[in-house]
């Protein structure tokens, strides 16, 4: 007789971790959580439920319902898993409100994908990286810092590390001509003090008479070689230039938690989560399922709903899990209090937007040595990232533009793809003179416009926090809710897993 720890072996060698997966939950034996981040543990006494919503919160409320024996199906008006945890690829089609239909007419090869919502996971956002684990969903590092990235400044672009190392030195020697004043105002011994010189000179590169001439931090002006010349460094930049907020902003963003290494992304892209839970759920969840209404009813709450061959059908359960984008839920037909209607469609959703090229010379490589990470612009684009994958292949997909900021947004949006794609390359070419020469095959997308987000991510003012927030994460009879808008971590699919473990908790 076949072992179970052998069936799983032959599976996994045959047809990977997802096919692995797939016979796990045949034996009604899915993969469980690590102890260090796992979802409140559910009574197994084959309760019903329905999902409305496969983004990462609905797929994992379902995959731990089916881990507790339950019977639990998840509607998704979309053809695929994973809502805003999506990944474009060659043959892609894009269909925003207003615009036109975009397909992706890039070369279809593994490494040739964009990311356009989720593209980052930070290390300690132990939920989601739990359940990557947990399905087989192999990680890679992603270069999210990189001190070979351009700022552009008012004179020109400029290396990251360049303004980093000169940011370290100006602070340094500040601190230290006020150590020379005596403005130290803790009470330091003399002792204290040359410790304190000793860390700025070493911090901030500082020569022997504690000023900052320059350093090798901030990069070669004539690099190290085999002749008889020594390597000299860059000297240090004007100091008023250090003041230009595109330059310290960008220089200091890693320093944020959320940001600051290690960043991981899936292999192949981020949809590769979605598509693991998808295996996993199996038949129980029905994709280009869209809800048409819901009302309670004595047992519950039914759920009208149109699937892809246009039969409209009807579901009943006695617990409903609402696991959509806040401005989604609010334009639904519902039963939802009045009260509850409203604190959805007051709640602001961010207008980010992100566009992509496929380039055919990874010039970005080839010309500046720099392997992925991020280059800041104080222009619509905002942002430009490098992909953290296929380095030296022939071909790769550039994030041109990258955009958070509300007005921006909506202005990006506003134009058509092809406008978009104007002044983005145009834009670009203030770090990268020559980039719109280099550029092809755009494709965009403005998250507001998408019908099945209308927005990014929520954005809560402290006095939403303090009165709604509370309002919409409590259940209303038969329902119950659930996605990163229900978090502390909104924008961030760790956000959906805490918010689905929260909800799931309330089902129990």
């Amino acid at each position: 007789m076949i072992s179970r720890r052998a069936l799983l072996e032959g599976a996994a060698a045959a047809g990977g971790a997802r096919a692995a997966v797939a016979v796990l939950a045949a034996l009604g034996g899915l993969p469980a959580m690590p102890s260090s981040a796992a979802p409140p543990a559910l009574p197994r006494d084959g309760r019903r439920a329905l999902v409305v919503g496969a983004g990462i919160a609905g797929l994992v409320a379902a995959l731990e319902m089916k881990r507790a024996g339950w019977s639990a199906r998840v509607l998704e008006a979309a053809p695929r898993a994973g809502g805003r945890c999506m990944t474009l690829r060659a043959g892609d089609v894009v269909e925003e409100e207003g615009s036109p239909a975009q397909r992706v007419a890039w070369d279809a090869a593994p490494h040739l994908y964009a990311n356009p919502g989720p593209a980052r996971i930070p290390h300690h956002h132990h939920g989601i990286l739990g359940y990557c684990r947990a399905l087989g969903v192999p990680l890679e590092v992603l270069v999210d810092e990189n001190r070979a990235a351009r700022l552009e400044a008012s004179t020109g672009p400029v290396p990251m590390r360049r303004v980093q190392a000169d940011l370290r030195g100006l602070v340094a020697e500040l601190a230290a001509k006020g150590l020379e004043r005596g403005t130290a105002e803790a009470p330091l011994g003399e002792a204290d003090l040359d410790a304190l010189r000793a860390m700025l000179r070493r911090f901030g590169a500082l020569g022997r008479d504690m000023r900052y001439h320059g350093t090798s931090r901030a990069g070669w002006a004539e690099p190290p070689g085999a002749g008889l010349a020594p390597p000299r460094a860059m000297a240090p930049l004007d100091p008023r230039l250090l003041l230009e907020p595109a330059l310290w902003e960008g220089a200091a963003f890693a320093e944020g938690v959320d940001y600051a290494a290690t960043m991981l992304q899936p292999v192949g892209g981020m949809d590769r989560i979605a598509a693991a839970f998808a295996t996993a759920l199996g038949d129980s969840l029905v994709t280009e399922a869209e809800v048409l209404s819901l009302r309670r009813t004595e047992a519950g709450a039914r759920i009208t709903w149109r699937g892809a061959d246009g039969t409209v059908r009807q579901d009943e359960a006695p617990r409903i899990l609402l696991a959509l984008p806040a401005p989604v839920l609010a334009r639904l037909d519902t039963d939802l209090s009045s009260e509850r209607k409203i604190g959805l469609a007051a709640l602001h959703c961010a207008a980010a937007a992100k566009l992509a090229f496929q380039c055919d010379r990874r010039f970005w490589e080839e010309d500046h040595a720099i392997y992925g990470g991020i280059s800041w612009l104080p222009r619509e684009a905002t942002q430009l990232w490098y992909p953290s994958h296929g380095f030296h292949a022939a071909k790769g997909i550039l994030i041109g533009a990258y955009i958070w900021e509300d007005e921006t947004g909506e202005r990006f949006g506003a134009r058509s793809p092809a406008e978009r794609a104007a002044v983005i390359a145009a834009d670009g070419e203030a770090l990268h003179p020559g980039l719109s020469r280099e550029v092809a095959a755009p494709v965009s997308i403005a998250w507001r416009r998408m019908p099945r987000a209308r927005g990014a991510w929520a954005e809560w003012t402290a006095e939403q926090r303090r009165g709604l927030y509370p309002l919409l994460r409590s259940p209303e009879g038969p329902y119950h809710f659930a996605g990163e808008y229900l978090s502390w971590f909104t924008g961030w699919q760790e956000g959906a897993v805490l918010s689905a473990w929260a909800a799931l908790k309330g089902m129990a």
